[in-house]
């Protein structure tokens, strides 16, 4: 698999209904499906879409007259980038910098807790 590339909030809009889908969809599919008060005209909707095959997120395969697009990285596969891309950028890479941040934010709970440490002895 191609390395991962961060998309941006709109490409992310695009790639929540892709994935939602679970099926290839087409350009007239996404715009239709638009979150709300989004109403780009289909010229950006595919500029979006070309930068999202050119970063390996998905591929189109050209049926009939329409593209259809499908997803190459799954939405897990992509969270998990982004968490670690952030842990990087802004903890310098540390994990428990950033288990450090969500305590010292009151942002983790006993239950929180309880759950991480089950996972860690695992």
């Amino acid at each position: 698999m191609k390395k991962l590339q961060r998309i941006s909030d709109a490409e992310k809009q695009i790639m929540e209904y892709i994935w939602a889908a679970g099926r290839p969809v087409t350009t007239s599919e996404i715009i239709q499906h638009l979150p709300e008060g989004k109403s780009w005209k289909q010229n950006t909707v595919v500029t979006f879409l070309t930068r999202l095959t050119k970063k390996g997120i998905i591929k189109a395969t050209r049926i009939g007259k329409a593209n259809h697009y499908e997803p190459c990285v799954t939405e897990q596969e992509y969270r998990n980038f982004e968490t670690k891309q952030f842990i990087k950028d802004v903890h310098k890479g540390s994990v428990l910098g950033f288990i450090t941040a969500l305590y010292d934010n009151g942002d983790l709970t006993k239950e929180d807790i309880e759950n991480l440490m089950k996972r860690l002895k695992e």
